[in-house]
């Protein structure tokens, strides 16, 4: 994994994405999902997906292992 690329692709991508344009009822999902969470806010979830849908990860387990990599960690903003 390219800290670049990969740091870069996401931010990338993730400025593409409004959360605030989107309708009430997608908002209040999003504050929902929040709500119960201290690290895996929505956002830095869907900065993850990306990350596996980029890297072509396989499954749920194998980007569980990666998100022991600092780099990544520090690309989605979790640290």
């Amino acid at each position: 994994m390219d800290k670049y690329k990969t740091k870069m692709t996401i931010s990338k991508w993730f400025s593409f994405i409004n959360l605030e344009k989107l309708s009430g009822k997608s908002q209040k999902a999003i504050q929902s999902f929040d709500a119960y969470v201290k690290k895996l806010t929505f956002d830095r979830a869907l900065k993850l997906f990306l990350f596996a849908i980029n890297d072509e990860t396989n499954s749920l387990r194998h980007l569980d292992n990666q998100l022991v990599n600092p780099k990544l960690r520090k690309a989605i903003g979790v640290d």
